[in-house]
């Protein structure tokens, strides 16, 4: 009785196994022939900041096959940069835009049963009013192009790096450590001061570069960050890791990191304008500092 009971298991096992189709080509779960073309429609306005902007809306297939869209957009100069992965959602986006320049726009669909088809693109020209020019008071940093060494004070903070004074400009370089230099800086209550400088390396490799403002007087073999970054070169969030020359407003990066290189402050009073730069393991290679300005800005 033992082994009829297993026949019959056997059996009815054998009733319903059977042999999948040979797939010879492509895949069997892939949704095909799905639409990834969009419109795009531009608008020029000002942002809430009262600053000119163009806000680019795209609108993408409703094909109720599409489980999802993926959008990307790049920087003003076409580059997509290696984190920039797109956004996931419906078949619309809209971007806020706030630098002239060519810009791309990616569009993806992935089907509900599986498949991503070709990619769409389109390129945008965003050509926003150049801003009226700002009208400024006399430069308040001391030899701005290092015409007087001694009008910049050294801060030694780690060993490895170090600035030099050269005809016209100042340079730090290094493998490791970091080194800043400052000044003192008198400003006035209520008034409003921009700061900026030209900046040019090569390309470096693992460094920050940070300019700091701050009634916080500096201490030696301390280090510096009072009053927290105001405006930055970081290899990290992508900039000065190859050749570059500009102001440092124009090369910097990572921008949600800094406060930006315009300050009011409440009272007068003395305050330290100080840039430092380093590296934890990588390499500075050099970078050079020129024409240093804080204005009033008027």
């Amino acid at each position: 009785m033992r082994n009829s009971c297993i026949a019959v298991i056997a059996a009815a096992f054998s009733l319903v196994s059977c042999t999948p189709d040979e797939v010879t080509e492509g895949n069997p779960l892939t949704q095909s022939n799905l639409d990834a073309s969009f419109t795009s429609t531009s608008v020029q306005t000002v942002d809430g900041s009262g600053a000119d902007v163009e806000v680019v809306s795209v609108t993408g297939s409703t094909d109720p096959n599409i489980q999802y869209h993926i959008w990307r957009v790049s920087n003003e100069n076409g580059e997509y940069g290696n984190n920039n992965f797109g956004t996931k959602g419906g078949n619309t986006m809209q971007y806020t835009l706030d630098e002239s320049g060519t810009y791309k726009i990616e569009h993806r669909v992935v089907g509900r049963i599986g498949g991503t088809n070709s990619v769409t693109e389109v390129i945008v020209t965003v050509a926003l009013p150049e801003p009226p020019p700002v009208e400024e008071g006399p430069n308040l940093i001391a030899s701005p192009n290092f015409e007087t060494p001694s009008d910049w004070t050294v801060l030694n903070i780690t060993a490895g790096a170090a600035w030099t004074f050269n005809e016209g400009s100042a340079t730090i370089s290094g493998t490791t450590g970091h080194q800043a230099i400052y000044q003192a800086i008198q400003v006035e209550a209520g008034k409003t001061y921009e700061f900026d400088m030209n900046v040019a390396g090569p390309g470096s490799a693992n460094t920050w570069f940070e300019v700091y403002v701050s009634p916080t007087a500096p201490v030696q073999n301390n280090d510096y960050s009072a009053g927290g970054k105001r405006i930055q070169l970081n290899t990290w969030a992508g900039c000065a890791t190859s050749a570059f020359d500009g102001l440092l407003s124009d090369e910097q990066c990572g921008e949600g990191d800094v406060s930006g290189n315009v300050i009011t402050f409440e009272t007068s009073q003395t305050v330290y304008f100080l840039i430092k730069c380093g590296s934890g393991d990588g390499n500075i290679n050099s970078i050079t500092v020129s024409n240093v300005t804080f204005h009033e800005v008027l």
